[in-house]
């Protein structure tokens, strides 16, 4: 699908239009900010601001630098050549501080919020079950950001503090486990913020179904149905076209299988098949 019949679709001209009430809003002196945006919404939020990007009035941050659900946050123009590009990206509220503009630091600290949810130990607790227990408290996808399961019993969930307020009152349990909700303490870094489960295959050649097939240990031909039914995602777009080449690194999403990052292609065996290195989001 083309750059061009994405954005005839209504959800990316909703978005674009969002991010332009959002620039308005900028533009009467406030800091303006998103919801959290899928992957796919901060691709095409990126390229609608990337002039404003460039000149250090808006970015697109999700509480830490490898975030993929993020917020965009529109800055006042006078802002622009006060703090460095690059160093907002990286941690926007300190580089804020450090400019001296306080009250827009507060705006992005208030909009980001980190929560630690820790378990009893009873039982095994996923992402499914920590978006699916917030979600039930009634709460919108958009205001959950990123969700980290640094261990089996425990999670790291990116919202904003008036949702984090609720959240360490009302979420008390996740699946069938006691949970209890605190403030991620601040200044302290994430450490083992991803947990993916190594896959290594190997593949005919880098094609969609081929990929597929070795990810969900699928035959070819079943492969080729999950592609052609729709439930494939490449990078965040839906791909139906089996012979689609998987560029690595690459993001692929099989509705009912999971999630996987596809790292490299790595060489070829004596038999001509390629190496695949990969990895499952648990």
């Amino acid at each position: 699908m083309s750059d061009h019949s994405v954005y005839q679709k209504e959800d990316i001209r909703l978005l674009l239009a969002r991010l332009d009430d959002l620039c308005r809003r900028a533009e009467r002196g406030e800091a303006a900010v998103s919801g959290y945006l899928t992957p796919r919404e901060g691709k095409y939020a990126a390229i609608h601001l990337a002039s404003r990007i460039r000149a250090g009035t808006a970015l697109l941050w999700g509480g830490y630098a490898e975030a993929e659900r993020t917020r965009a946050v529109i800055l006042p123009d006078y802002t622009e050549g006060i703090a460095d590009p690059d160093t907002l990206t990286a941690d926007p509220v300190s580089a804020l501080r450090d400019a001296g503009l306080e009250d827009l630091a507060e705006v992005i600290a208030g909009a980001v919020c980190l929560l630690q949810i820790r378990g009893s130990g009873f039982r095994e607790l996923t992402h499914r079950d920590y978006l699916g227990s917030v979600l039930g408290l009634g709460l919108e996808r958009d205001s959950v950001g990123d969700i980290l399961i640094p261990d089996a019993h425990s999670a790291i969930l990116f919202t904003d503090a008036r949702v984090g307020d609720f959240l360490a009152v009302a979420l008390t349990k996740v699946a069938t486990d006691t949970v209890k909700v605190t403030r991620w303490p601040e200044g302290e870094a994430l450490r083992g913020t991803r947990r993916l489960q190594p896959i290594t295959d190997t593949v005919a050649s880098e094609r969609l179904d081929c990929v597929v097939a070795a990810l969900c240990n699928l035959s070819r031909e079943k492969a080729q149905m999950a592609v052609k039914s729709g439930i494939v995602e490449l990078d965040y777009e839906a791909c139906e076209a089996c012979d689609t080449t998987v560029d690595a690194p690459a993001v692929i999403s099989v509705r009912g299988y999971g999630k996987f990052a596809v790292h490299a292609f790595d060489g070829t065996t004596r038999k001509g098949r390629i190496r695949l290195v990969a990895g499952k989001y648990i």
